[in-house]
């Protein structure tokens, strides 16, 4: 991809002065100093694309006046990288100019960080906006190493939501104000007269399956205690119109886009969630395309009448569940009250005869999390509940969530470098466990999930429920891959895995060119052909398991329990009302 697939230029009049906006979307650093990179990413960075609509939609308002015109560039460091000097050259082709880190959580500040750098010293303002910046104004404003070295950087530091605020943004970069700090936090967007979400041809592209995302509302009305979301969003339901939704998806599908991922942080509770997948029904039918949509809900979304029926027939292939823990005692202090122990096979059985992939979501580390409790959560969690994918997540007091809030608080020691804040690193004491203990727990319990004999049951599964088998096959060997081989979160994973020498982490030494480039070449090579051989043993899987579904045997292959696991309900805090069906 080139860079100028992700520019929009309009009126090049002479006549008219220019602002050149650089929209960058920071990745962040992993344990041996190198930007996270790649080929092509697996999840496509939404945040980024909703920030360039609200710019374009800027530009076409003439938002800074009818003399300026306003061009933007979009950057995803996970698969674009930055080269300061290249793109200081490209803003000093404008009258105006700025740099915008978007969308920035608390492991990748820092790299938002050395990105400012050039050009701060350059004499460009940078502006770092997003979760880290906003939560951490909003729940822990005195905690130091929130913003660390953002002064001394150059940096000036955004919190809030971007789009009832653009206007004064801008107006400042042209007048050359630019404040150190914009606390905007008090006034959040109204989804339903916000600018609409464009199809960023450029940003799919840059994916393996070429995924639109697309942004229906924002907020969750829950209260788990590790969200930063509740905390920035707010728990207020907010929803785009039905009718900017279908213009954006007809945008997609003019581009090519079939992929679509829904990134609300709760689907099931959106006020229009009948009104979406209306429209995704209807459009499939319209225009003769399939929709592979993914989603995210609660556990107890299945409850709602009509919801999974509506979501499969809108071509909903793929549902993300935070399910989080099976044991009581770490829901209630997750304040999960909203998951249902004795729901969850039901729950799971329910997506799954729809014909969904079920990703669940695992935190590792709880306070009663042990090596012995968690092993027995795999494997619930594979017979019992079951899910196809494992997401895991090890327990991280993010700033901007009520954890991070009471652990500051009570004065808990906590890792100050914030690249650390990723969900594989720990960055407190466990009560349990050591730090070390702790870490090697959670790389094991990918293991322990992602094996060959599970990946003949999910197959199997699959064929048994309708699901399909290429989004099967590939999303359990890349999710295998990218957690026991390359040590990284399969969502902040793609294809073919790059080391950008002159990104390393300013106080690491760069490696010399040729050996670095062979060492690339060798790496790379390895992970393809794992992931070519694993691909392969599981098209035999397939083959194997469609004889056997021939002879009449394949519910031996399946290993569901056929009723609900003999769980009591928990005494957990109920559902808040925000949250009621």
């Amino acid at each position: 991809m080139t860079a100028a697939s992700n520019t929009q230029e309009l009126d090049r009049s002479p006549s008219k002065k220019r602002l050149g906006l650089l929209l960058i979307k920071p990745s962040h650093y992993d344990d041996d100093g190198y930007v996270i990179q790649w080929w092509r990413s697996f999840v496509v960075n939404n945040a980024l694309a909703v920030m360039g609509s609200v710019i374009t939609d800027a530009a076409e308002r003439e938002a800074v006046g009818p003399d300026i015109v306003i061009e933007r560039r979009l950057i995803d460091e996970v698969t674009e990288v930055v080269r300061p000097d290249k793109l200081i050259g490209w803003l000093a082709e404008f009258d105006y100019a700025a740099v915008m880190l978007v969308a920035v959580q608390t492991s990748q500040f820092p790299r938002a960080l050395d990105i400012t750098r050039p050009f701060a010293e350059a004499g460009y303002p940078v502006i770092i906006g997003g979760v880290h910046v906003s939560g951490s104004l909003a729940m822990v404003p005195n905690w130091e190493p929130a913003f660390a070295g953002a002064k001394e950087a150059g940096a000036s530091l955004f919190a809030g939501e971007f789009e009832p605020n653009v206007d004064e943004l801008l107006g400042d970069i042209v007048a050359g104000t630019v404040k150190p700090f914009y606390n905007r936090l008090a006034k959040a967007a109204d989804l339903g007269t916000s600018p609409r979400q464009r199809a960023e041809r450029g940003l799919a592209a840059q994916t393996v399956e070429r995924h639109y995302g697309l942004e229906t509302g924002r907020g969750c009305p829950f209260i788990c205690s590790f969200c930063t979301i509740i905390n920035f969003h707010g728990r207020k339901m907010r929803h785009r119109q039905p009718e900017a939704i279908e213009a954006y998806l007809r945008d997609c599908y003019a581009n090519g886009g079939r992929h679509i991922l829904i990134t609300d942080d709760n689907f099931a509770r959106s006020p229009v969630w009948r009104e979406v997948t209306g429209v995704m029904e209807r459009l499939q039918h319209e225009l003769n395309v399939e929709w592979d949509v993914a989603i995210q809900v609660d556990a107890l979304a299945y409850r709602i009448d009509g919801f999974v029926d509506a979501c499969k027939a809108a071509g909903v292939k793929r549902v993300f569940i935070g399910i989080e823990s099976v044991r009581p005692d770490n829901l209630k202090a997750a304040a999960k009250g909203q998951n249902k122990l004795h729901l969850m096979h039901d729950m799971a059985m329910t997506w799954r005869k729809a014909g969904m992939l079920i990703y669940g979501a695992m935190i590792v580390g709880l306070a009663n999390d042990t090596p012995d409790r968690v092993a027995e959560d795999v494997r619930i969690l594979q017979e019992e509940i079951p899910v196809d994918i494992l997401s895991a997540f090890l327990l991280t007091p993010h700033p901007g969530s009520a954890d991070h809030k009471q652990a500051v608080a009570d004065g808990v020691v906590m890792d100050d470098d914030l690249n650390r804040y990723d969900t594989v690193h720990p960055v407190v004491d466990h009560p349990i466990m050591s730090r070390d203990e702790w870490e090697a727990l959670y790389w094991n319990t990918w293991a322990r999930f992602y094996t060959k004999s599970y990946m003949k049951t999910v197959i199997a599964r699959a064929l048994r429920y309708g699901v399909k088998l290429d989004i099967i096959r590939s999303t359990f060997v890349c999710a295998y891959t990218a957690s026991c081989h390359e040590r990284v979160h399969p969502l902040d994973s793609g294809g073919l895995r790059f080391r950008d020498r002159l990104s390393r982490r300013p106080h690491l030494p760069r490696p010399a060119a040729i050996p670095h480039a062979i060492r690339q070449f060798v790496t790379n090579g390895i992970m393809l052909t794992r992931i070519g051989s694993l691909l392969f043993y599981a098209y035999l899987l397939e083959l194997y398991l469609r004889v056997e579904r021939a002879r009449g045997r394949l519910d031996l292959h399946t290993k569901i329990r056929t009723t609900p696991a003999p769980v009591e309900p928990p005494a957990l805090a109920e559902v808040p009302v925000a949250a009621a069906e």
